[in-house]
């Protein structure tokens, strides 16, 4: 069974408990606490900028169908953050160093590295103070669902979750495979070369020429390089950090994990799976360039047994249930609440109305699903 990592977690409690500034244009009133002009533009802008960056400029405009949605959505999320930082407040709930530090710790260990982790703060203009102050808040939420929540999931109750399931946890034909990767896709190397050329001085004609003397030095280097491999397999992971062109796994000797035929390509997953373990393949050609694979092993088909995964699932059990209750939560704290859009533009009614004037007609809604 896939159980979703943390990955998003960062994301989301980011634009839940993001910082304020003060101001005395009020946009927003939960009970009686104002929310400012100021502090839901900076960070309303912040995050439009982080998930729209990449968008066409169309849904890039303030009265799209994409910035609407978005607008639709934070203003929720600013509601939901200052009603829960109310309750914070009425608990006494608090927050020491040690316990932020953890759940950073936490949180990177989730995501897979600090280096990934770091990344997804730069991408989405997190400062590391503003980090720690989520972390603080999203600790006070830790002990908020867990003084709401008695979670205690039996081995029962694991067991039961899994007869129930038991198609998701069968695992289907896995190989491990390695590769390197050239590229050998010219209208990428024209586009490389473009690209850096920098003030325009290269001629069509002139690119055309140069991709042409790239793509037959990558094949020749891809040609040699197979041969090495193919001579020692032993050394495939130095090749791979030598000579492969997707950086991604070059830097881990081009190790790409177990892998299934969904996973990847046609081409790739035909020549890896038809291999034997051990062996490194001819030159494989698909849509991404050019590679050579390397197979470390094979693993069949098979069904994971219970005692392998019944950690991994009161772990998914636990966590379930620990969302029901902040769902209930947030909805009882919303029911009690005295919420007032003082800019009516806020109001979610009247976004609403926007978002059904702004529509995306067939060919919007086809730009909207490749973002």
């Amino acid at each position: 069974m896939k159980f979703t990592k943390l990955a998003l977690t960062l994301l989301c409690c980011t634009a839940l408990f993001c910082g304020c500034t003060k101001d005395s244009d009020v946009v927003i009133k939960v009970n009686d606490k104002g929310i400012t002009k100021a502090e839901f533009s900076e960070d309303f802008n912040r995050i439009k900028n982080a998930e729209l960056k990449n968008a066409p400029k169309e849904l890039q405009k303030n009265n799209s169908y994409a910035v609407l949605a978005l607008k639709n959505r934070y203003v929720n999320d600013v509601v939901v953050r200052e009603l829960l930082a109310q309750e914070f407040e009425k608990r006494k709930l608090t927050a020491s160093e040690e316990e932020i530090k953890a759940k950073k710790e936490f949180l990177v260990k989730q995501i897979g590295s600090e280096e990934l982790f770091n990344k997804i703060l730069k991408e989405n203009d997190i400062s590391e103070e503003k980090l720690n102050s989520d972390m603080a808040k999203e600790v006070k939420m830790d002990k908020l669902v867990a003084s709401l929540a008695n979670v205690k999931i039996t081995d029962a109750d694991a067991e039961k979750f899994y007869k129930e399931n038991k198609a998701e946890f069968t695992l289907p034909e896995r190989v491990q495979a390695s590769h390197i990767l050239f590229e050998t896709n010219i209208e990428a190397i024209k586009k490389s070369i473009a690209d850096a050329d920098k003030n325009a001085n290269l001629t069509t004609e002139a690119i055309e020429k140069k991709a042409k003397e790239q793509l037959d030095k990558n094949l020749a280097l891809a040609q040699e390089v197979q041969k090495k491999a193919s001579k020692n397999p032993k050394n495939f992971a130095q090749l791979a950090k030598e000579y492969s062109q997707d950086k991604g796994s070059a830097q881990n000797g081009g190790d790409l994990g177990f892998i299934t035929r969904e996973q990847v390509v046609k081409e790739f997953g035909d020549a890896a799976f038809s291999q034997k373990v051990g062996t490194v393949s001819p030159l494989v050609k698909s849509q991404f360039g050019t590679h050579i694979i390397y197979v470390r092993d094979k693993a069949a088909k098979e069904t994971q047994s219970f005692s392998k995964v019944k950690a991994d699932i009161k772990q998914f059990l636990e966590k379930r249930q620990k969302i029901d209750t902040t769902r209930e939560l947030i909805v009882g704290l919303k029911n009690k609440a005295t919420i007032e859009f003082v800019d009516k533009s806020l109001d979610p009614a009247n976004i609403q109305k926007q978002l059904e004037k702004a529509m995306p007609g067939p060919k919007q809604q086809k730009q909207e699903k490749k973002k």
